[in-house]
């Protein structure tokens, strides 16, 4: 079961802000990886988000500290705030290096990476809107399986791109340059299935 109350805790509001706002970053990096022109505006706008972000992550903690009862261990609130927060730095930070790097057009397995990732930011809202829901355990477990699935999937379009990389790309500026972005795009799936196998082990815990 999932470990959700009859009333709705305000941990798991402040969850679902979370991750819904993780989602809208989604979007965002999904309209720059399938709309590459005039980013500076969307990036801007990510990294307010991000910002954003780490206010709600310091207001979660603020209420961790206040509260004397939580719907699940102290510590368990802790580390999913601080992977939701992890998420949204990668992404930001992803987004960022199109502009540091002076990218002038995207690579294919870029591409390809970004839209799992905007797809994995979607299954983290998804999964936040239902784990508070008793009834809602079978939703909550395609949530992490399909999030589980799509990390699966970038890792083999990331060992594909690397390959890629290696062996036809003879600029070693460019090798630098890809590699790194590739590496935080992996950072950025990793960290969606990271926090998804958390709120699995919690929701074993609570069952």
């Amino acid at each position: 079961m999932a470990f959700g109350k009859k009333k709705e805790d305000v941990f798991f509001v402040m969850f679902r802000d979370f991750a819904k706002a993780i989602a809208v970053m989604g979007d965002n990096f999904g309209e720059i990886i399938n709309n590459y022109n005039n980013i500076e505006r969307t990036v801007a706008e990510m990294k307010i988000a991000e910002t954003e972000c780490d206010g709600r992550s310091h207001k979660i903690l603020a209420q961790l500290n206040e509260s004397f009862v939580t719907p699940f261990d102290r510590e368990d609130i802790y580390s999913i705030v601080g992977q939701l927060d992890d998420i949204a730095d990668y992404l930001e930070e992803a987004a960022s290096k199109f502009i540091i790097y002076d990218v002038k057009e995207l690579r294919h397995d870029a591409k390809e990476l970004g839209n799992l990732i905007t797809d994995a930011c979607h299954q983290v809202d998804v999964l936040f809107d239902v784990i508070s829901n008793p009834k809602a355990t079978d939703e909550a477990k395609k949530a992490i399986i399909e999030i589980n699935r799509l990390e699966n999937l970038g890792d083999a379009v990331f060992r594909r791109a690397l390959t890629k990389l290696f062996s036809e790309e003879s600029d070693a500026i460019e090798v630098i340059r890809w590699k790194d972005i590739y590496e935080t795009f992996e950072d950025t799936l990793d960290g969606c299935e990271h926090l998804a196998d958390t709120v699995e082990g919690v929701m074993m815990k609570n069952a």
